[in-house]
């Protein structure tokens, strides 16, 4: 019995068109173009998770100010040092008992998840948002704040 082999011709991939942007060439003192918005006009701004969206547990910040004048901030985690090594007793019935050494680094980690960089006018907005919300945060305290305690008592 002979079979009949199906024939597909393949399409070849469409030729990729190069996209020409003219890019304004910024210097430490200007500022990138805003937005223009028309008094009475409406925009709709779309939030979108990229895939390496995290969401980070914050302790602690840590930063500066970078050579090329950008304010840097690493946000950490802070908690107890992990033991290399902890030895235990072990008990008549062999199983594990109380602890009686421990091996390994002393003192507190700081795990620094990751870095920011922005300029001063994000910075400063950065830090009227925070104090925005603060403010919700302290407004929002006194609303559902249980009744019958008090602080500093």
């Amino acid at each position: 019995m002979a079979t009949k082999k199906k024939v597909v011709a393949k399409k070849k991939p469409a030729a990729k068109k190069k996209v020409v942007v003219a890019k304004k060439k910024l210097n430490k003192k200007s500022k990138p173009p805003k937005m223009k918005v028309s008094q009475g006009k409406r925009v709709d701004i779309n939030y979108v998770k990229t895939e390496s969206y995290r969401t980070y547990h914050v302790d602690g910040i840590y930063g500066g100010i970078t050579p090329s004048a950008k304010l840097y901030i690493e946000l950490f985690i802070q908690r107890s040092v992990t033991p290399q090594i902890v030895e235990h007793k072990i008990t008549k019935d062999g199983t594990l008992g109380e602890e009686v050494g421990r091996t390994g680094k002393k003192g507190i980690v700081r795990e620094i998840e990751s870095g920011l960089v922005m300029d001063i006018e994000v910075a400063s907005t950065l830090r009227d948002w925070l104090n925005r919300k603060i403010e919700d945060y302290n407004n929002a305290e006194k609303v559902y704040k249980p009744k019958g305690k008090s602080k500093g008592k």
